[in-house]
């Protein structure tokens, strides 16, 4: 029989490609920055809500490599799936000069890589043939290269960090493994201890230990590399990095007119708009944050970027994915477009019964933990423990003498 056929029907087809698999060249790239290789991963980890510390999911990871020092330039973790949202703002780390804290002390660990990446090595991911990402990436004369369909080891430098990362996520509480067989017994939810924010503290810890371990295609450190081969001054530096992480952000066109701008129900405005009414195009590109629908930037002509805000500032910060439910639910009711009271009214009424089925559900949580601690005598009915109502009218019952106490200082 043939023997890939062997192979993949038993191991899959990734197995056998790692034995039969044409690969007569490498990528070889000679200056840091020059190609930067981005991937998306879910980490082997259950992590646990900040509030009532019991098990939520595993996060998902956003890593950008430098493939000629090995560097990780950025990442960014999350419950939510792997988005444009996440491909911003790995992006946006990339760029930043970075400090990593240590818990309990006051000591500080360097991350001194930063810098725009001359051309990008991705998959073909909806999120990377997104127009938001291949926009962004032409403004800033950032090149996309896209990975050939069903050619995995064509990222194999970003492939082989992510399982070296993941292998040091299964000394963490709560570890899936990589395997059912590693797995055993392990019950990761129930181990699970790390908060999302805890986790991403770790996780940065880790990568600067890797950063200072010698790294054996490298022959030294990715830091060493980094700094021998002129990393620090290979590739451009962002001086607005807010302009940056916004030109990564999804995008509308609206038209601009004597009210602000219109989006998702919502007004904004900003006064640098009154001299752009009916000047220019009919529309204009919004940009917006999903998770914070409180501010938004608005492109014009000559490619300035404009932020505005809330027309009515008493609005309070609202995400996407809230604004999508109140909307929803409002038409399915109602039928029609929102206006923009009743879609924070709506929100506001969704927030507080969300906090009270939370509320709710932790106070039943509490007492059955509370009861399970009880002993067994204490679970059964005690009448004696009981309050009743006394029958007062029953001349058996004890009387108790009434002391009565004459105040001179009383006036009747």
């Amino acid at each position: 029989m043939d023997q890939r056929k062997v192979i993949s029907k038993r191991h899959g087809a990734d197995e056998a490609g790692q034995f039969f698999a044409a690969r007569p060249g490498k990528l070889d790239v000679p200056d840091p920055l020059d190609v930067v290789q981005i991937d998306h991963t879910q980490a082997d980890v259950f992590l646990v809500d900040h509030i009532d510390r019991q098990p939520l999911a595993r996060p998902n990871l956003t890593v950008a490599i430098d493939v000629t020092t090995r560097v990780l330039l950025g990442v960014y973790v999350s419950f939510d799936a792997p988005s444009v949202l996440s491909v911003a703002l790995c992006l946006d780390h990339c760029v930043r000069r970075k400090t990593v804290h240590v818990p309990g002390t006051l000591e500080e660990l360097t991350w001194p890589t930063a810098g725009i990446p001359k051309a990008v090595h991705v998959d073909n991911a909806q999120e990377f043939r997104s127009r938001a990402f291949k926009s962004a990436c032409e403004d800033w004369g950032i090149d996309v290269s896209y990975r050939p369909k069903g050619g995995k080891h064509y990222g194999g430098h970003i492939e082989r960090l992510i399982g070296t990362t993941m292998g040091s996520v299964h000394v963490l509480p709560g570890t899936t493994h990589s395997s059912p067989k590693d797995k055993g017994n392990y019950d990761s939810e129930q181990n699970a201890s790390l908060t999302l924010a805890e986790f991403e503290d770790w996780l940065h810890l880790e990568i600067c230990r890797y950063h200072n371990t010698p790294h054996r295609a490298l022959g030294r450190t990715p830091l060493a590399a980094w700094s021998e081969l002129g990393g620090d001054t290979a590739g451009r530096q962002v001086v607005d990095v807010d302009a940056f992480r916004s030109s990564f952000m999804p995008f509308e066109w609206r038209k601009l007119g004597r009210t602000g701008i219109t989006l998702f129900e919502v007004r904004y405005w900003n006064d640098a708009f009154a001299s752009l009414i009916g000047r220019g195009k009919e529309k204009v590109q919004v940009r917006f944050d999903p998770r914070n629908l409180s501010k938004i930037w608005v492109q014009v002509d000559d490619g300035r970027m404009i932020e505005a805000r809330y027309r009515n500032l008493s609005h309070p910060e609202i995400s996407l994915w809230e604004s999508r439910r109140a909307r929803k639910e409002w038409k399915e009711k109602h039928g029609g477009r929102i206006h923009e009271k009743a879609l924070f009214d709506m929100v506001d009424a969704q927030r507080r019964l969300t906090e009270a089925a939370r509320q709710k559900t932790k106070a039943v949580r509490l007492g059955k933990e509370r009861d399970a601690r009880l002993p067994k005598a204490q679970k059964q009915r005690d009448p004696s423990r009981e309050m009743f109502a006394i029958d007062t009218g029953n001349p058996d019952l004890p009387t108790y003498p009434i002391d009565e106490f004459d105040d001179p200082k009383r006036k009747n």
